[in-house]
């Protein structure tokens, strides 16, 4: 159980690798598009599925209005067939990133609570950090929904241009994390196997000292879960074949034992539903996954998951 926050430095493969560990988890997920730009799960993956009227920014308008978690709820979006995997669209456009300065800190009580009491493990697409000063930009990146996650993973991959990329941001992290999270140990690697040993592809222990920071798992570059998870597809996809897919479920049991074994050395309680409407929201979420069989999916969908 987990809420899991994912971050890079530029072209590090975050939007996939968060999709890949969404739709891989044991538990039902939710996937949260929280770039600060324009996001693409909503035109690659699900090809078009809906557009500016679903997705994070009509929550920061609801959110002015006392209605915040009947619109998360409302703005939800399937991303299997199975309607257990879940996405919340994120932006259509940059401009409408300053408008959601105020509800990052809502919204991620409602993360807490989805993880906690609704049983969904959380994955957060954060995008490319971005740092202002010393510490991150408080605009152009989700710095509350990090500084609120159980792990915060930065992504990178195994070559030396993106170690050399994304090192610098390693030290605002861990900073930001000890002064207004629960510690700078939340932050992990994820690192990205884009070039084999022979190409000049580093090992993850020599990426974990490099850095100063725990590996949680290594991802095999794998071409056509990317291009999936970047395009979509026209037919059903066996996502369960896909390399990535398998290793990333191994990533989902190393960070949710990681998760629990700092959760009980910091005594974390769960946090407490905020109200009523929020209790009823959650108990909504948590039945709709032990609902019976839905008529036929929309063919965009292009997913069975687990077949």
């Amino acid at each position: 159980m987990s809420v899991m926050v994912l971050a890079g430095g530029h072209g590090c493969g975050v939007t996939v690798s968060c999709l890949a560990l969404a739709l891989s988890s044991a538990r039902p997920s939710l996937l949260v598009e929280a770039v600060a730009r324009q996001a693409s799960i909503r035109s690659g993956y699900r090809q078009g599925a809906w557009g500016g009227e679903v997705g994070l920014w009509h929550l920061a308008q609801a959110h002015l209005q006392n209605q915040l978690a009947e619109a998360f709820e409302a703005h939800l979006r399937p991303l299997d067939a199975q309607g257990n995997r879940l996405l919340l669209a994120g932006l259509t456009d940059p401009a409408q990133a300053a408008a959601l300065a105020g509800t990052w800190e809502p919204l991620s009580l409602l993360l807490q609570a989805m993880d906690q009491h609704a049983g969904y493990d959380v994955v957060v697409d954060a995008g490319q950090v971005v740092v202002e000063g010393e510490g991150l930009h408080p605009g152009l990146f989700p710095a509350v929904l990090a500084q609120r996650a159980d792990v915060v993973l930065l992504v990178v991959r195994n070559s030396l241009t993106s170690v050399a990329q994304t090192f610098p941001v390693v030290r605002v992290l861990q900073g930001e994390l000890e002064r207004r999270g629960s510690g700078a140990d939340a932050l992990r690697l994820l690192v990205i196997q884009e070039l084999s040993a022979g190409a000049g592809g580093l090992r993850t222990d020599a990426i974990a000292r490099r850095f100063g920071v725990p590996v949680v798992e290594m991802l095999p570059w794998d071409a056509t879960a990317g291009a999936l998870f970047t395009h979509g597809a026209q037919r059903p996809v066996k996502l369960a074949k896909l390399g990535l897919i398998k290793q990333a479920r191994k990533a989902v049991q190393a960070i949710g034992v990681e998760v629990h074994t700092r959760r009980r050395a910091l005594d974390m309680p769960a946090a407490p539903v905020s109200s009523p409407v929020v209790a009823g929201v959650l108990q909504r979420l948590a039945a709709s996954r032990q609902a019976p069989p839905m008529p036929p999916p929309d063919p965009r969908l292009g997913v069975r998951v687990g077949d």
